[in-house]
């Protein structure tokens, strides 16, 4: 008979309940620790093999249109290997000191001795500070934002939480089960009954334009990219007999009655892993933000100085464009090309493929910053190319903040939750808002869930609008535009104004998901019947995550919590009665669920509970942002310089760029008689004297 299991059993019984000394109990730690990273690291190196194996038979292969497709918006960048590497490493640690000595993850994450030996074998050495102190400028990729805490909101972290997360074994197993112990319902199954109205019909916002939509977009692409796990250098396949159970698959079963999914498997590839803590510990499984988390511009920039150095012409400080004005080139295979004459675009975020709206904004701020480092150079000719280059990004991060906060936040949260979570901006003089305690990075319940509320505002349509704003032309539905820039840089970009124009337009699409008011979510497919929900996309999210379940966050927001399906409050009758149907405890609705169905405060787009993620994130973006535009000193702007950069509103932006000659001034809202259309030239914009050298402090 085999003792070792017995034996095993009677050391983490030692452990947890010896009386010999400190030191005693230390050793016998360190040995657990090290034990334990030993099979953390035999695990990861096995599934590396195995990896390889997939790739080898041909199961795990590029060449599938709509796994390549997805696979081109979440591959992870190689510079997060490491950081995958270890989160395994973190995962599996845990799971032997769990297992083999009975520690709990409370004991663990308490125990320095094994965070400490686990941070010295895989963490990389501290993050140095001391010029960042004094610096007017950001680091690239978010470090040293927080003197005291560099990882917070920097890129390739894990991303930080509200709530601890809720997997099935505590440890690393997706969300999966019910409170009574049954499987959760299908998240496409959920997605057919929630997300998806009568013959697909849509609702448009009355009020809100498009650009709420584009811009949510472009903001959320400049907040967090959550990678999933990579194949040997290819998409790993999780639909098929030969991948049944693979630890990186999370598949989506499909109901047999679909309406227009024919297979039975919507494949699912699990987000990499990140250990925990900011410093790297064993423990449940996070996961990876691979750009940083500040409104900061690195989504036209990009996050490192070899990403920068392939967008910037060093010797003029001005962005690299191609012919027509448009982005520069990319790598071939980065998007879809449906027109000999296409191209790939390359930006600050390899996403600016994903739909013509989003390249668009792209390619307003690219022009944008060329623009601004023009005038900069007329009036500062003291100024180096690099000088140029880093005051142009430094009011571009201005304007992005400005015009998320003043125009778009609004468009979105009510008035009341905007004064409650002081996201008002000053309309004269310095902020002092920022507080070194406040972790700003983005929260993965916010990446995973809240935010993507955005998603039921696509459009079912992307068309031109021509210079009478009222011809429409060319209208094609949005799925065929995916990862497709062909609208957009067509006949040498002289569309792209006629592109802008349907974007102001148009009305955006309502953002809950009442079934009697006829929202959808909507699907990217084939002919063949393949393809990918998204409504479903983002619930399996979720739970891939260990989001924890709807009630539990709005608990946590202070909001009345349910007991039964009649309770639900902000909820619909109608979705009441699909929850019912659907699943089997009312403690068991996703948080994507529940908060895309509740009903909109008043003024806002979103229901209390996204309000408050949401509202809760945008504080700490604002708060935590030791370089938020308003603030005094090197990291900001002057009185005089503040005050120029006040006036800009987006509708002014796009006149410069965009070659419009008329504009409403608020772009979020469609045209109505109090946002009217103006000539651009009565718009306010910058005066770049105040930028001067000797320019005095006023303002």
């Amino acid at each position: 008979m085999d003792s070792r299991p017995l034996l095993l059993v009677l050391f983490g019984l030692f452990l947890a309940l010896s009386n010999t000394s400190d030191g005693q109990n230390i050793d016998n730690l360190r040995h657990a620790a090290e034990k334990a990273m030993d099979f953390g690291k035999k695990v990861f190196t096995e599934h590396q093999k195995e990896l390889r194996e997939f790739r080898n038979k041909g199961i795990d292969k590029k060449g599938q249109r709509n796994v390549d497709r997805h696979n081109i918006v979440t591959r992870a960048k190689p510079d997060t290997s490491r950081l995958q590497e270890v989160g395994e490493i973190s995962i599996e640690t845990a799971r032997y000191l769990m297992k083999t000595f009975g520690m709990s993850l409370k004991d663990i994450s308490a125990s320095t001795t094994v965070q400490d030996m686990f941070q010295s074998k895989y963490y990389p050495s501290k993050t140095n500070c001391d010029e960042a102190k004094f610096s007017a400028y950001r680091s690239l990729n978010g470090s040293c934002n927080n003197i005291n805490h560099p990882n917070w909101g920097a890129a390739i972290t894990a991303q930080p939480r509200y709530q601890h997360a809720h997997y099935d074994d505590g440890l690393n197993s997706p969300r999966s089960m019910g409170e009574d112990g049954n499987k959760l319902p299908s998240a496409r199954e959920i997605s057919n009954r929630l997300f998806r109205a009568p013959g697909d019909a849509t609702e448009a916002d009355q009020t809100q334009s498009l650009m709420v939509m584009a811009w949510g977009q472009f903001v959320d692409h400049d907040l967090a990219a959550t990678p999933v796990t990579q194949g040997d250098n290819v998409p790993i396949s999780c639909c098929g007999e030969d991948v049944m159970d693979r630890v990186e698959c999370f598949p989506i079963s499909i109901p047999l009655d679909d309406p227009h999914f024919q297979e039975s498997c919507m494949a699912f590839v699990r987000s990499a892993p990140a250990p925990s803590g900011e410093y790297w510990k064993p423990g449940a499984r996070q996961q990876i933000n691979q750009i940083t988390s500040f409104i900061d511009g690195d989504i036209v920039y990009g996050n490192s100085k070899m990403q920068m150095m392939a967008l910037v012409d060093s010797t003029t400080g001005h962005m690299l464009t191609s012919p027509g004005d448009l982005l520069p080139p990319g790598p071939d295979g980065t998007c879809v090309l449906s027109d000999e004459d296409d191209f790939c675009q390359k930006a600050g975020d390899k996403r600016v493929n994903v739909v013509p709206t989003l390249g668009g904004t792209h390619l307003l701020f690219v022009r944008e910053h060329n623009r601004i480092a023009a005038e900069l150079q007329k009036i500062r000719t003291d100024w180096s190319p690099g000088t140029v280059f880093q005051e142009t990004r430094k009011i571009i991060g201005a304007l992005l903040q400005q015009i998320t906060y003043r125009e778009f936040i609004p468009s979105i949260l009510s008035e009341a939750d905007i004064d409650k979570y002081g996201l008002k901006l000053k309309t004269k003089g310095h902020s002092n808002s920022y507080n070194k305690w406040v972790n700003p990075g983005t929260k993965n319940v916010f990446n995973a869930a809240a935010f993507r509320f955005g998603h039921s505002q696509i459009p079912p349509t992307t068309a031109y609008v021509l210079q009478d704003f009222m011809t429409l032309s060319e209208s094609t539905p949005i799925e065929s535009t995916f990862m497709d820039p062909h609208l957009l840089i067509t006949e040498g970009g002289s569309r792209v104004v006629d592109l802008a124009r349907f974007i102001v337009t148009s009305n955006s699409m309502k953002s809950d998901s009442h079934l009697e008011k006829g929202v959808r979510d909507h699907l990217f497919e084939d002919a063949q019947g393949r393809g990918f929900d998204l409504g479903a996309l983002n619930l399996q999210r979720g739970r891939d995550h260990g989001l924890p379940a709807y009630n539990v966050w709005r608990k946590w927001c202070g909001l009345p919590v349910a007991s039964s399906f009649d309770d639900l409050v902000d909820i619909s009758e109608t979705n009441k009665a699909i929850f019912a149907d659907v699943y089997s405890n009312v403690n068991d609705i996703d948080v994507y669920a529940g908060g895309l169905s509740e009903t909109p405060s008043e003024g806002a787009s979103v229901g209390p509970l996204f309000s408050c993620i949401i509202g809760r994130q945008f504080r700490d973006l604002k708060v935590g942002d030791r370089y938020w535009y308003e603030t005094p000193g090197v990291e900001g702007f002057n009185m005089a310089q503040l005050k120029e950069i006040r006036k800009v509103y987006l509708s002014k932006i796009l006149c410069e760029n965009f070659g419009l000659d008329s504009v409403q001034p608020d772009v979020f809202r469609v045209p109505t008689i109090g946002n009217a259309r103006q000539s651009c030239a009565s718009l306010p914009g910058i005066d770049f004297s105040a930028w001067k050298k000797g320019k005095k402090n006023q303002g």
